[in-house]
Formats: C-alpha cells, sequence, structure tokens
C-alpha cells in the first residue's frame, strides 16, 4: 500500500466519522482487502480469519467517531483487527477446538505477521513519546533500559521521575 493510498483511506475514515454517509464505501473498499489479509496472515483457517475481519471492521464502523484524527486510521483499524485475532484464537484454545499450542507460526517457522506488526508499532510509538522528553530523562531511561544503573539517591530519583513523566507523557497519546 503506498502513502498515498494510505491517506486517501484514512481521510475518507474522517469523513465518515464526520458523517459523511457517502464515505462509507471509501472506508469498506479500503479496509476490507487489508485487514482480510492481516486476519489470513494470523489465522490457520480462512473461516476464522473472515470472522475476525469482519468483528474488526465492524468495530472499526461502530468506533470511527472515536478515531484520533492526528494518527493513521489504518494503523488503528489493523489494532482493532490484531486484538479480533487474539480473542479468537483465546476463545479456540478455551474450546480445545484446535491442537495448535498458544503461539500459532507459519510454515517456515518465523513469528506471526500481526505479532511483528504491533512490536514495531509499539516500539514506533514508544521511541515516539520518549523523544518528547528531556535530554536528562532520555539519558536516565537508557541507563535503565542498557542495566547501567548509576548508584546514589540522586541517579535512583531521577529514574523514578523520568518514569513517571513517561507514564505520564504515555497515558496522554495513548489512554
Amino acid at each position: 500500500m503506498t502513502s498515498a493510498e494510505r491517506r486517501a483511506i484514512h481521510d475518507a475514515m474522517v469523513r465518515f466519522g464526520d458523517g459523511d454517509r457517502a464515505a462509507f464505501r471509501d472506508v469498506f473498499d479500503g479496509l476490507w482487502p487489508i485487514l482480510l489479509g492481516l486476519a489470513m496472515r494470523s489465522l490457520p483457517s480462512h473461516a476464522d480469519a473472515e470472522d475476525a475481519a469482519q468483528r474488526a471492521i465492524l468495530k472499526v464502523f461502530d468506533r470511527i467517531v472515536d478515531l484520533d484524527r492526528s494518527r493513521d486510521g489504518v494503523s488503528w483499524a489493523m489494532t482493532i483487527t490484531a486484538f479480533e485475532v487474539l480473542t479468537l484464537r483465546r476463545q479456540r484454545h478455551r474450546r480445545r477446538e484446535d491442537d495448535l499450542p498458544g503461539e500459532v507460526e507459519v510454515a517456515d517457522h518465523q513469528p506471526l505477521a500481526i505479532d511483528q506488526i504491533l512490536d514495531d508499532e509499539l516500539r514506533d510509538s514508544l521511541r515516539a513519546t520518549i523523544d518528547e522528553m528531556s535530554e536528562l530523562d532520555r539519558e536516565a531511561l537508557s541507563a535503565l533500559l542498557l542495566g547501567r544503573t548509576p548508584v546514589g539517591e540522586a541517579a535512583r530519583k531521577r529514574r523514578f521521575r523520568a518514569m513517571e513523566r513517561l507514564r505520564s507523557l504515555w497515558r496522554k497519546a495513548h489512554g
């Protein structure tokens, strides 16, 4: 998908969220192949993939007024699809309808596409949030992440305050 196509889908989602009923077809035609493709790469059964994609697109339309216009609408819809896929996998596992272990892998033993997409989006969101912080806070967090923990009360308080600011920024951005 090109960035222009992605932007067109996002714009249609914004229009539909604003009440433009004519944008429904543009949103559906743009999102359906993406959401179905994601679900099909993540679930072993075509029927399950269609069910997950249908649930996801219904939730997208139900919650489209909540879309944050400053963020990518396609990523938002894909995240909803990812949760639907995970929910369906959990339900099947609970009912013991499949003999697969908790983590399903594709034939070449690579992680599922959905897991990689979610990891990448989470990592990008975390980087963007950390980039908003001051240089001192970024240094304290990088020392913490790299396992270089300076000793002393001042360093401990700096790490604590940096984590508190990170949590606050994360909540503000992601709820």
